[in-house]
């Protein structure tokens, strides 16, 4: 409630309901002066009493929030007058200023150690005098007032108390009736610092406490108390104070007894209390508060009073419980879950038949109305319950029967409000019976409390109640309002009655009292019900003020009906058509609020749509249908496709479509949560999903066939404009309301149903921990006796290790009761015996003889070891030797040694509960105990964690028991400790002596923690034992239903009692036999025993029948159980055969005997492991720590082979492929030196978790490996799979293949879910791809610190942009993509034309400088100036005068263009103004940046050449140009000659390739000067296409427009290096590669040719090649030398990607067939033979020598032997002196094969020889690649490798015949 109730708004209210008089009455209240008469007071007095019937009837717990208006609530008599300055009767003759300086309330705070609320604090405290006032005033010392307040808050004697506690009850009324009387204007007067009104009150002298003051400490310390538990501490100080009795007893007592009563309050302030010393909330912890205490004195099992909804009985004749027991079979037992948290054969077992209804209902009036626990029916009523129900349904019986009464609770309260709104509205109907109902009244109608009755789930409550509100919320206020009134009416009349009743019998009219109930304040529960309103403000409000909700009648269906319609799937209800179209009604509804009929229609599919989608029924079908066929859909986030790996417990879900969730099973949802909150995953539940099943076909949408529900089909327009309105509403309804809020529920109830499987797991745990008995050893029969009797039980040494050797070891030996007797540190146990170091070894020994004197002095029974890590099994093996030697020597029995389970003896050893058993003991010796005491009983050991810290939670049972609630997972794991232990049963007697037992007391049927305790401190001070059950009702005053239920599960041992009792000794005490079958037992007994009735002794037979429990068997136990029905016991079959059983064996040990863990557990044990967490196939990471060697044996050395190596001569070993032996002698050395370490089987590496792993060779890599230590190295980590576990070995075996760890064939991996959608992850990863492509484009350049104009710290893009407004010629240096030591130099040859060099540097001191040198290709420079002035401007300079000649045109190609089209177009159109003339057109070229296109026509075709612009000038077919002139002159005199070859010279400087030319998806950037990257099988084809078509054109395979000069290079893989002598010419002349946007280097192999200047075949390290234009060669030097070769450059692969034309390679001679005469070619177009054929009868001459070299190359290669020449590697010297065609087998780290051949000159249109040589395909299958080079000359390896501007294919520079074709 608010503060005040808002006092002064309320105020003028209740004063407009008084009387006239009383109205005067308050008045004159509220006017009291300062006044020191008598005659005042008493006015005062008889004011107040008149005020009584305010009365304010509100809870007192209600008064925290507000009550501080009411700040008179304690008092019958108090005086009203806060703030008027009345004096009082002067017992004292100070003032009294009862507010506390804020100085006091400082030190108030400071000594209770809570914050004290300062004003309503104030006024709480001082309601504790409020209850004695008798009217008189007292003025007392402020100090005094404060002393007052302590001594009565903290002092109070317990005689007191209990009379408060008696007459709590009895004084209640009074306490509410005050509340109202103390609310006065005059309040107002006297205001704190905000403005708030402090009234003030008399202080009395003598306190007597009540509710309401036990709430003003409660608020100050935050707890309840229970001052009578604590009473008993101070009995005998406060004995002589009998004052409080006497007043007590006597209400109106004198003034003399209370300051008597004072004084002895006072007497007592310097004594401490108990609430002086302890905290709350320890009290709370402690169990000491009022609840604490009520629930200890209540006779009803504790459980049951602290379940949620306590257990309450049901009224006689209710039929309340068929109900209950129908609805707890359908919920509990019968509904199935909506995912799959069973498997199927399970689900089976679990249903139960429909006669467990009977059972329910029974077990529900076992528990409802004879108040037994769960234990107390399962063990001793099996009749009613078994066989359908076990004990675990009972606890499920149980909890269900709360939810019901919870349930029976709410439905309660709706149903009463319901009433209300009923009655309210019949009131407001008779009132005016002619009005006619408003449109948007719903009335409250039978069927509404039918289907409240009908309600079986909270979430079918809440639908009605949300309906309730929707119709009837804006009605509430004025219901309550009505309700308000018709209370004060009644309050008024009874008051009336009362006076009159008084009058006639003449007592006082102002004594009569007037009772209220609190739970029945009209108010209070009108206030409750507002609470529930929906607000006022929402749209559909707005619509129904406006009148709406009439022209929502007038769509032809209630929500009723349609709802049936739904739950049906047929029109139950036919819609009935309104006669006017929708938009002629929407008009009479139009007003202020819609002036449109648009606005109308949109408001009423407002309200239609809330009214369905609000409709109980609907949305109870709806839920039904949803939960059964929702779906979801579940995406990776941007993190999670990163994240996700298949390590992930939702790696099998990553990607899923359309799950029906159904399909969940077990804890998955959890999981799922769990990524979506960490952002990996999204889940999404479809809000479309399957309709009803069709005839006709597959299910349709359901919200489709909702809306045909609410169709009429009928065709006219009013019909199909209604039904198309009524199908907007239904779909707004179902998808904008009712499906969100049900997929909010679908979710809740999903991780509900995952939490419960969890839960069940971690019970399913403790339950096989708490399941096993205490170790029994086996002994032989001589050892059964003496010391080694295990009749009381066992001793057990437990030792404790840590795997650091720095700590020292621990092991304890306890004795039978559990008690540590000794214990021995082993500093040393882990240390080997084997060591090497011999300190270490005597350590270790001296360990192992002090281990062994300490075993064969305390003589254990079992040793045990914790499992801590391997170190566990040689500790084992040590001490299995030690008992072996002493089973020799000493006669010891075989003694076993176990590993066990150390996980609880580590959390106990860190807990609370051990720190105070065991203050001084290290943590390891802890352990030792735990471990000990585990074996002798595992049930106590574990029960040590049940404490109030609740550590048995610090246990790790699931994964993911962190995501279940933990006061859920408390209750259930307390389920499981109370079935153990009833199971076992509890010997009182033996808690009192031994603590270590007393946790268990807590699980007992019947008792708790409260009930435990308070049983066990009496039988403490009572000092005495417990020699029978019926004690547990004389001395432990145990009420008879917890009697009854704990009864039989507390055991008494009564062979200990023996003669030390005089009391009768009930044998039967020490069984599970419970005390309401005694008499039975002993009947069966004395039948048993056959004694005649004369000698009949029942404790005789008894003892003689235990000790010869086979007589038993021969009673018929079915008759005796029939005459037991018959006399009116009920069906005690089975119970009587459980007293058979018993009395064969007395509390016998059912739990399972401890059992060796299997190889498998130990391994999970010792290596911390679980099958989830470690499993075959998982991917982990490992370090390798060595490798493994097959030594070779005798006969293998006798034949051993060694190898010599041509290249270098040396010889190699055939076992370990050592190769650096000079001799052949050296490696029989090597044998007999047996230094040879034999051949490499494989790696040995150590797992993250420390388990050793190996990797055989054949599993290292997908290629074969002779030697692992040239692919990884020791202590180098690597990523391998698990392929085979050895649990007896604790190894593993492991793969490093790539097919492995990537799962080519899907072995290895978790499943993928059945609906994972592989589809959209594809698509997904592919665009991760795209982007990290794009992302390397876009690579960011590293920032460098260099000063210079032209140096701009930009990417590739920003600096074209800079460039793209400068002049042509403008340079910009940047930083290159490349590394850090490269800058690129990038400047503007044309417009919208820029040519990237790359600069290599060189003597960097560091990653940002500038190097000292400066490399472009192979040309030095000192700075960038120098580059500028000597490089990049000479060049400027010449593309500028090329761009300023009369010829030179703007190349305006499209970005996607071809540009040899472009000139193509120019030309003709030139022609076709000028047919006379050749003409021809300079172009910049855009695709290869640095070159410019020279086009022209002769004739019809037009030719395309390119110039190359240089810092010497122009470079034109291979010669140098000074002057744009010079090469004219040059280019119109030769236009005529043939051709240069394809391949062009190399140019020295750098450029970027255009994206056209790069082809996507190769493979590793280039190693050498010979590779290709960045290519997919396909070829690169070079050459003039005939047809025209530009280079840019040919990407990827095919090729086919390559003419008859094109090189066509196929490549199957991505690029790798060659061989030595790649690298050789590598390293010669440099390699540098050009940026490209893919981030590959495309390197591709220069050719040498005729016009290449001192090109020297013979030497290989000759000196680099001269800059162009120092020597340009002449015509006649080109064609003496052309003379000295043939046949063109050519491709020739074992890729098996084709080139040119339909994958068939053109213009290749085949010399290695019939046409080896040269006459044959393959492939080609009709045009390319003619012109081929041209070029054969032009060159015949010149043809005969290379054939002959190409010949003797043929034969050769195929005369070499095929390991020789997949093991050989040519040198260079072999490469010069051998024909071009000889196979290479280079070494790329790919199995990609390519030939190559490349010639000094090609003429134009020469035949290419073809060679199908060995050496081609010498790379088949393994890593080489075979290379063909045909040539009439030795050609030099000093082929100049690729540079920044080499051309990108091989048509680049091309040149085109000047002569007419025709």
């Amino acid at each position: 409630m608010a503060e005040f109730l808002d006092s002064e708004a309320e105020e003028s209210e209740e004063e407009e309901e008084l009387e006239l008089n009383e109205r005067k009455k308050l008045k004159k209240l509220k006017a009291v002066v300062s006044d020191s008469s008598e005659e005042e007071e008493d006015d005062e007095e008889r004011l107040r009493e008149e005020l009584k019937d305010l009365i304010d009837d509100r809870p007192i717990e209600e008064e925290d929030g507000s009550g501080d208006s009411d700040t008179a609530s304690g008092g019958d008599d108090d005086d009203e007058g806060g703030g008027s300055g009345k004096k009082r009767k002067k017992h004292q003759d100070d003032d009294l200023d009862d507010r506390l300086e804020d100085d006091d309330y400082d030190l108030i705070e400071e000594n209770l150690g809570v914050k004290v609320e300062r004003r309503k604090r104030f006024k709480r405290l001082r309601r504790i005098h409020d209850n004695e006032s008798d009217g008189e005033e007292q003025h007392v010392d402020e100090g005094l007032a404060r002393e007052q307040i302590a001594e009565q808050l903290f002092d109070e004697n317990d005689e007191s108390i209990e009379h408060r506690s008696e007459r709590s009850p009895r004084h209640g009324e009074v306490d509410a009736f005050d509340e109202e009387d103390s609310e006065s204007d005059a309040d107002d007067f006297i205001v704190d610092d905000n403005g708030r009104p402090i009234a003030e009150k008399k202080k009395k002298r003598r306190p007597i406490f009540t509710d309401a003051s036990l709430q003003e400490g409660q608020d100050i310390f935050g707890v309840d108390f229970d001052y009578d538990d604590f009473s008993k501490y101070e009995e005998d100080e406060y004995e002589d104070d009998s004052e409080g009795d006497e007043y007590d007893e006597d209400m109106a007592g004198g003034d003399d007894q209370r300051v008597k009563k004072k004084k002895a309050l006072k007497k007592k302030v310097a004594k401490k209390t108990i609430f002086d010393i302890y905290e709350p909330s320890e009290l709370k912890r402690g169990h000491f508060t009022d609840l604490d205490n009520e629930i200890r004195k209540t006779d009803i099992p504790e459980r049951m009073q602290l379940r949620q909804v306590p257990v309450t009985p049901v009224p006689e004749g209710s039929l309340e419980l068929d109900d209950e027991a129908d609805w707890i079979y359908q919920y509990a037992f019968c509904k199935n879950t909506v995912s799959e948290q069973e498997k199927a054969d399970n689900r089976e077992k679990m249903r139960k038949p429909p006669t467990a209804v009977k059972k329910i209902k029974q077990t529900l009036e076992f528990i409802r109305n004879q108040q037994l626990e769960v234990p107390f029916i399962a063990f001793y009523r099996k009749e009613y319950v078994k066989p359908e129900l076990n004990i675990d349904d009972l606890w499920k019986v149980y909890y269900f029967d709360e939810r019901w009464c919870q349930l029976n609770e709410r439905k309660r309260k709706l149903k009463a409000l319901f009433e209300k709104m009923r009655q309210f509205q019949l009131d407001t109907l008779c009132a005016d019976t002619e009005k006619p109902l408003p449109d948007d009244v719903r009335l409250m109608l039978d069927s509404d409390f039918e289907r409240l009755n009908d309600v079986q789930s909270m979430e079918e409550l809440k639908d009605v109640h949300m309906y309730f509100l929707l119709n009837y919320s804006h009605e509430l206020p004025k219901m309550q309002a009505e309700q308000r009134r018709k209370q004060l009416q009644e309050r008024r009349e009874d008051r009336a009655r009362r006076k009159a009743a008084a009058a006639e019998n003449g007592d006082d009219v102002d004594a009569v009292p007037v009772e209220v109930d609190d739970e029945d304040d009209p108010e209070l529960l009108l206030q409750d019900e507002q609470l529930k309103q929906a607000p006022n403000s929402s749209p559909y409000a707005v619509f129904r003020k406006a009148g709406i909700c009439g022209f929502a009648k007038h769509f032809g269906l209630t929500p009723e009906q349609f709802a049936e319609n739904l739950r049906d799937n047929y029109q139950r209800n036919e819609v009935t058509q309104e006669s006017l179209g929708p938009l002629e009604l929407a008009k009479q509804y139009l007003s202020p609020r819609f002036m449109t009929t648009d606005e109308v229609m949109h408001a009423a599919k407002y309200v239609v749509a809330r009214q369905l989608a609000q409709e109980p029924l609907l949305r109870k079908t709806m839920r039904e249908v949803y939960f059964d066929r929702a779906r979801l859909n579940i995406r990776p986030t941007k993190n999670g496709m990163v994240l996700i790996d298949e390590n992930s417990p939702v790696y099998s879900m990553k990607y899923v479509d359309k799950k029906p969730v159904g399909d969940l099973f077990g804890d998955q949802f959890i999981k799922l949560l769990m990524a979506e909150e960490e952002k990996l995953l999204e889940i999404t539940f479809l809000e479309e999903f399957e309709g009803n099943a069709n005839a006709n076909g597959p299910p349709g949408d359901y919200v489709e066939e909702a809306k045909a529900l609410y169709n009429l089909d009928q065709f006219s327009k009013h019909v199909l404009e209604w039904n198309a309105l009524r199908a907007e509403c239904v779909q707004l309804a179902l998808q904008k309301w009712v499906i969100p809020d049900l997929i909010k529920e679908l979710r809740a109830t999903l991780h509900e149903e995952a939490q419960q499987f969890v839960l069940r797991s971690c019970t399913a745990k403790l339950y096989k921990w708490l399941k096993v008995a205490p170790y029994k050893p086996e002994l032989p029969q001589d050892y059964k006796y003496d010391d080694w009797s295990t009749l009381r039980g066992i001793r057990v040494l437990g030792l404790a290790y840590d795997p650091d050797q720095s700590v020292a070891a621990f092991c304890a030996v306890t004795t039978v009761e559990g008690d540590i007797s000794d214990y021995l540190r082993l500093p040393n146990i882990l240390k080997r015996k084997s060591s090497h170091n011999a300190e270490e070894k005597a350590q270790k020994l001296t360990d192992l003889r002090k281990l062994s004197e300490f075993i064969k002095m305390k003589k254990p029974h079992i040793v045990v070891i914790g499992a801590e890590s391997r170190d566990a099994q040689m500790i084992q093996t040590d001490i299995k030797e030690i008992l072996k030697d002493l089973e020799t020597n000493e006669q010891f029995p075989p003694i076993e040694v176990e590993i066990i389970d150390n996980e609880l003896a580590k959390i106990y050893a860190n807990s609370k509960k051990g720190e105070s058993d065991f203050k001084e003991y290290p943590p390891q010796l802890k352990q030792a105990v735990s471990l000990a005491r585990k074996m002798q009983d595992p049930l106590v050991e574990y029960s040590q964690l049940c404490d109030a810290d609740d550590e048995i939670l610090c246990l790790r049972y699931h994964p993911l028991q962190e995501r279940v609630p933990r006061d859920m997972l408390l209750e259930y794991l307390s389920l499981e400790f109370i079935n153990r232990t009833s199971e076992v049963g509890l010997d009182i007697n033996m808690m009192v002596q031994n603590s270590r037992t007393v946790n268990l007391l807590q699980y007992t049927c019947g008792l708790g923690p409260r009930k435990g305790q308070a049983l066990l401190k009496l039988l403490k001070q009572s000092n005495q034992r417990l020699e029978n059950r019926t004690q547990l009702v004389t001395v432990c005053h145990l009420g008879p239903k917890v009697f009854i239920n704990c009864s039989g599960f507390i055991k008494i041992d009564t062979s200990s009692l023996g003669d030390s009792t005089e009391a009768y000794v009930e044998v039967l005490d020490g069984s599970r036999v419970h005390p309401e079958t005694y008499e039975w037992a002993r009947k069966m007994a004395i039948d048993a025993m056959e004694y005649d009735d004369e000698e009949t002794n029942p404790a005789g037979a008894l003892e003689e029948i235990l000790e010869s429990p086979e007589r038993l068997k021969d009673l018929d136990l079915d008759a005796f159980a029939v005459e037991l029905e018959r006399q009116g016991f009920g069906s005690k079959s089975i119970t009587l055969y459980d007293i058979r059983n018993e009395l064969s064996c007395l509390y016998k040990d059912y739990r399972s005997p401890f059992q060796k863990p299997s190889a498998e557990e130990l391994f999970d044990l010792l290596t911390k492991e679980t099958p989830d967490s470690f499993y075959v196939g998982k991917c982990v990471t490992a370090m390798v720590t060595g490798f493994t060697y097959r030594r070779p044996q005798g006969e293998q050395l006798d034949n051993a082979n060694p190898v010599r190596i041509e290249n270098t001569g040396s010889w190699q070993c055939p076992f370990c492929h050592k190769d650096d032996f000079p001799e052949l002698s050296e490696v029989w050395n090597h044998f007999d030196a047996n230094s040879c370490p034999g051949q490499a089987s494989g790696v040995r590496v150590r797992l993250e978790n420390g388990l050793p792993g190996f990797i055989h060779i054949k599993n290292l890599s997908d290629k074969q490996v002779r030697n692992p230590e040239e692919r990884v190295r020791v202590a180098q980590m690597i990523h391998v799979r698990i392929i085979k576990i050895d649990i007896d070995r604790f190894s593993v075996d492991c793969s490093s293949k790539t097919a492995d760890l990537k799962d080519v064939n899907n072995e290895w991996r978790p499943r993928r879910d059945a609906f994972y959608d592989f589809v959209t992850e594809e698509l997904d990863n592919r665009k991760v791809t795209d982007a990290k492509a794009k992302a390397l484009k876009r690579k960011t350049y590293a920032r460098r610190v260099i000063a210079h104009p032209c140096f701009f710290n930009k990417s590739y893009a920003e600096v074209i942009a800079m460039l793209a407004e400068a002049d042509q010629g403008e340079v910009a240096m940047r930083p290159s993509s490349k590394s850090a030591a490269h800058l690129t130099a990038t400047w503007k040859v044309a417009d919208e034309v820029f040519q990237h060099i790359d600069v290599r540097e060189e003597g960097k001191e560091n990653d940002y400088s500038l190097g000292r040198s400066l490399w472009i290709g192979t040309e030095e420079f000192e700075d960038l100036d120098e580059i500028i002035a000597r490089y990049i401007n000479p060049m400027a300079a010449a593309a500028r005068e090329l761009i300023q000649y009369k010829y030179y045109k703007k190349n305006a190609t499209p970005a996607n263009g071809n540009e040899r089209e472009f000139m193509e177009q120019l030309l003709r159109d030139e022609k076709t103004k000028d047919p006379k003339k050749i003409h021809y057109f300079f172009t910049a070229s855009k695709t290869i940046p640095g070159k410019f296109l020279l086009s022209y026509l002769p004739k019809t075709k037009v030719r395309t050449e390119y110039v190359t612009v240089m810092p010497e000038g122009y470079r034109f077919r291979g010669q140098v140009f000074d002057s744009v002139n010079s090469l004219l002159r040059w280019f119109k005199e030769h236009w005529l000659d043939p051709t240069a070859s394809p391949a062009i010279n190399t140019p020295m400087h750098g450029m970027r390739p255009p994206a056209a030319m790069l082809n996507s998806g190769g493979g590793g950037s280039s190693a050498g000067p010979y590779s290709i990257s960045g290519s997919i099988a396909g070829s690169v084809s070079g050459g003039t296409p005939r047809s025209g078509i530009s280079s840019s054109d040919i990407r990827g395979s095919g090729g086919a427009g390559s003419s008859a000069y094109s090189i066509s290079h196929s490549i199957g893989g991505g690029g790798g290096g060659y061989g030595s002598s790649a690298a050789a010419a590598a390293a010669h002349y440099g390699t540098s590669a050009t940026p490209s946007f893919g981030g590959a280097a495309i390197n591709t192999p220069y050719t040498p040719s005729s016009q290449t200047p001192f090109m020297t075949p013979y030497t290989p390290h000759a000196s680099q090649t001269p800059r162009y234009g120092h020597n340009v060669p002449s015509p006649s030097s080109q064609s003496s030398s052309s003379q000295q070769m043939r046949h063109g450059h050519h491709g020739h692969y074992g890729s098996g990607s084709g080139s040119g034309s339909g994958g068939t390679p053109r213009n290749y001679y085949d010399m290695g067939g019939a046409a080896a005469g040269g006459g044959g070619y393959s492939g080609g177009q009709p045009q390319q033979q003619q012109q081929q054929q041209q070029q054969h009868q032009h060159q015949q001459q010149r043809a005969k020598e290379s054939l002959d070299w190409q010949l003797a190359n043929d034969s050769w290669a195929r005369r070499r032997p095929p390991q020789q020449q997949q093991q050989q590697q040519p040198t260079q010297q072999q490469t010069q002196q051998t024909a071009m065609g000889m196979g290479m087998n280079m070494v790329m780290g790919l199995g990609m094969n390519l030939g190559y051949s490349a010639s000094r000159t090609t003429p134009t249109n020469e035949y290419s020889t073809g060679t199908r040589n060995a050496g081609a395909a010498a790379g088949v299958g393994g890593a080489g690649a075979g290379a063909a080079i045909s040539s009439s000359k030795a050609a030099s390896v000093r082929s100049t490798p690729r540079t920044n501007t080499s051309p990108h294919s091989m048509n680049l520079g091309d040149s085109t015949p000047l002569y007419d074709e025709n």
